[in-house]
């Protein structure tokens, strides 16, 4: 009879220690609660790489546009090289025909004008403008009879250069068709030539040109007017 109190007394103690009810836990809570440091690092937002990526994009593009705007300074400043080229060629091609027009101009007017009481100042004049053998086609042409001829009717002439058409033009050779009105008086009639086209080769000499042929080509119409009456010829 007292074996039961003490088997009693022995399971009490046991009760009392038994912990308290509640969930059960076990190793996969324990995983479930403290997660690996490994799977945290991979699950941590990758913003250091995107800082660092759109910062590689930002040093690219900075890149692409200094160079961008290096290319462009480069290819400006090769296109107003050579636009300056361009127009110096073009200014100095222009002061070119502009000393050979002149010329051309200068002598046509000279050629055709005179006066009988000066002939000697026509030919000095010419004979400055010209070269070659020049001077002797044209003593042949108004020396000798032709000037006796314009003394003896009192003759003066004007001519007015009207257009220079320059053809070929280099450094060192020209050619030019000069158009030029005259008007001749005499004592008996005044005769007025119109359009009349010269042709003439220039050569340049010691940095000054000169006439080194002319042949007279014709012209658009010759009247003339009789000063003893209204006659006209054409």
């Amino acid at each position: 009879m007292t074996a039961e109190p003490e088997r009693a007394s022995q399971a009490e103690p046991e009760t009392e220690d038994a912990p308290p009810a509640g969930p059960e836990s076990g190793p996969e809570d324990a995983s479930r609660a403290e997660p690996d440091a490994d799977t945290t690092r991979g699950d941590e937002p990758p913003s250091r790489g995107r800082r660092f990526t759109r910062a590689k994009v930002a040093g690219a593009l900075a890149a692409m546009l200094v160079a961008a705007i290096a290319a462009t300074a480069v290819l400006q400043w090769i296109s107003a090289a050579q636009a300056q080229d361009a127009r110096a060629g073009l200014e100095s091609e222009r002061a070119l025909r502009l000393e050979v027009s002149g010329a051309a101009s200068a002598f046509s007017r000279a050629l055709l004008s005179y006066d009988y009481q000066d002939l000697q100042s026509t030919r000095s004049t010419l004979a400055a403008q010209a070269t070659g053998d020049f001077l002797t086609t044209y003593d042949a042409a108004f020396g000798g009879a032709m000037a006796q001829v314009i003394v003896k009717l009192k003759a003066t002439s004007q001519a007015t250069v009207r257009q220079v058409y320059l053809a070929d033009v280099d450094e060192a050779t020209a050619h030019a068709i000069v158009v030029v009105d005259q008007q001749v008086n005499t004592s008996e009639a005044i005769r007025s030539v119109k359009d009349s086209h010269l042709k003439i080769s220039l050569v340049k000499e010691k940095g000054t040109w000169k006439i080194h042929d002319v042949t007279v080509l014709g012209a658009a119409s010759e009247d003339q007017y009789n000063l003893n009456g209204d006659e006209k010829k054409d």
